[in-house]
């Protein structure tokens, strides 16, 4: 008898993948306790040398950290990031309004608004620094300051360079300066997207301090630049007499929607 030989079809058996060498079938599961999903452990593949896999190496591994998952691990650390910076804005804006107090009294929604008042804290809720000019005149214990501030913190949340100055405090910051230093502080406060100065005409009058404050006047008007507030308790007229020259009135008047805000004296009230 002769044998009969079949050919068989016959393919050789795939070298296993290092990478997948002792890879168990069956991985544990994790539940995040951020998002509450089922994540599997991760393999860490084998490391391999000369195409053979190093004893010892290539496991499953814990996907969680601190009992997160790596979403809820960025959230976390992107919600401490949000908190931090809003710590420091609120450094930031504490220090330019002058303490916690004003910090905490002076926004738009703890003003009264009431009939004497009213264009004053419509103009200044509406105020814009790209294009607005506003001098806002009347008694004290009107409002004027705290108007003053609450758009001083509007601009500073929307991003914009604010100062707020009274006269006195203005001049201290140029006082003893040479006139190099003196016009460097002069050009980079005129820079500002907002200038703020509150109580014009309170205190003594200089010379000095109307020549600071007319170049900073005059360095904003001659390059189109808003974003001026002043404040005081009296009108442009009323100022001519006060300060018995013309010019700084006659340059608010031109630059400035004027508005005179009344009222009652709220500091009286609330001290009866």
């Amino acid at each position: 008898c002769k044998e009969v030989i079949t050919a068989v079809d016959f393919t050789p058996p795939e070298k296993p993948n290092p990478s997948q060498a002792n890879m168990p079938t069956s991985p544990k599961v994790e539940v995040c306790l951020g998002c509450h999903r089922q994540i599997p452990w991760a393999w860490a593949p084998p490391i391999v040398m000369g195409g053979r896999h190093i004893e010892g190496t290539g496991e499953f591994v814990n996907p969680l950290v601190d009992e997160l998952c790596s979403d809820c691990v960025d959230a976390a650390e992107k919600k401490k990031d949000d908190e931090r910076r809003a710590q420091e804005q609120k450094q930031k804006l504490i220090e330019l309004l002058g303490g916690e107090r004003p910090y905490r009294e002076f926004t738009f929604d703890r003003f009264r608004p009431e009939p004497a008042n009213k264009a004053a804290f419509e103009c200044a809720q509406a105020f814009d620094p790209h294009k607005d000019n506003l001098y806002l005149w009347g008694p004290c214990g009107v409002g004027k300051t705290h108007l003053l501030y609450a758009m001083a913190r509007k601009g500073f949340e929307f991003g914009f360079s604010v100062v707020i100055f009274r006269p006195h405090q203005l001049m201290r910051r140029l006082r003893g300066r040479d006139p190099g230093e003196e016009q460097e502080i002069i050009d980079r406060i005129s820079e500002k997207d907002v200038f703020i100065l509150d109580e014009l005409g309170a205190g003594a009058d200089t010379a000095f301090a109307r020549q600071i404050f007319q170049e900073i006047l005059d360095a904003r008007y001659f390059v189109y630049k808003a974003g001026l507030v002043v404040a005081g308790k009296y009108s442009p007229e009323q100022l001519v007499e006060k300060l018995d020259d013309d010019t700084i009135p006659s340059r608010l008047a031109g630059m400035c929607r004027v508005i005179r805000i009344g009222g009652r004296d709220h500091r009286i009230e609330r001290r009866k």
